[in-house]
């Protein structure tokens, strides 16, 4: 029997091994990349406010009725009345609330009449001023109006009337006005007839006489409510 030989059969050897499948180390398989962070969670949505309702409408002026939003309102209705020769009416909308730094004044042969309605309007002196001073022979007729922090540093914290014609309030309030000398509410002198009907006076005060109302050398005064 023929012997190979070292060489060839190291030939040999090399063949067979050339025909085997090479194998190569595969690197490892890679992680997959890190997930994208999840974003922040959504700040619940605020509560949607209900729909803002039209203001309630006013009432029927009453004709010739002038509309007041501010004292000087009512300033120019008195002086187109005066002009005119007839009488100033005012309506104020109830819920309003009017700041005084000086008084209104009324003086001749004419009514000023000032109303509100409902819940009523608020005058309001800022303890600096009061509101009316009536003289000359005008008639007042004040309705559903609060008159607050009037101030006078001599009569009338609120209103004052010298020389006037006829007073007449309904449902109207004083509180917190006063007066240095009298009347912390209200000062009436010289004037016509007083009729006040549910009215009411709290925290007034006055130097002298009368912390919510003064009057002398008037007419009759009439006091309902």
């Amino acid at each position: 029997r023929p012997r190979l030989s070292r060489s060839r059969g190291a030939v040999a050897l090399l063949l067979l091994l050339s025909f085997l499948p090479v194998v190569r180390a595969s690197s490892p398989p890679s992680s997959p990349p890190p997930a994208p962070p999840s974003p922040p969670p959504l700040a619940p949505s605020p509560p949607r406010s209900p729909p803002q309702l039209p203001p309630p409408p006013l009432p029927p002026l009453v004709p010739g009725e002038a509309l007041a939003h501010t004292p000087q309102d009512i300033r120019d209705e008195i002086n187109s009345a005066t002009a005119e020769k007839r009488n100033a009416i005012v309506f104020i909308p109830p819920g309003a609330r009017l700041a005084f730094s000086s008084n209104v004044a009324c003086s001749g042969d004419m009514l000023l009449s000032v109303r509100s309605s409902g819940e009523g309007a608020t005058l309001d002196g800022k303890k600096s001023s009061n509101m009316f001073y009536i003289s000359g022979g005008c008639s007042l007729y004040l309705e559903a109006l609060h008159f607050v922090d009037g101030r006078s540093d001599d009569n009338g914290g609120a209103v004052r009337a010298d020389g006037a014609g006829d007073i007449a309030m309904k449902d109207v309030s004083f509180t917190g006005c006063e007066a240095s000398t009298r009347g912390g509410g209200m000062y009436v002198i010289s004037s016509g007839d007083v009729s006040l009907e549910g009215a009411s006076f709290s925290e007034c005060t006055a130097g002298t006489y009368g912390g919510g109302m003064y009057m002398r050398n008037s007419g009759d005064v009439s006091l309902e409510g």
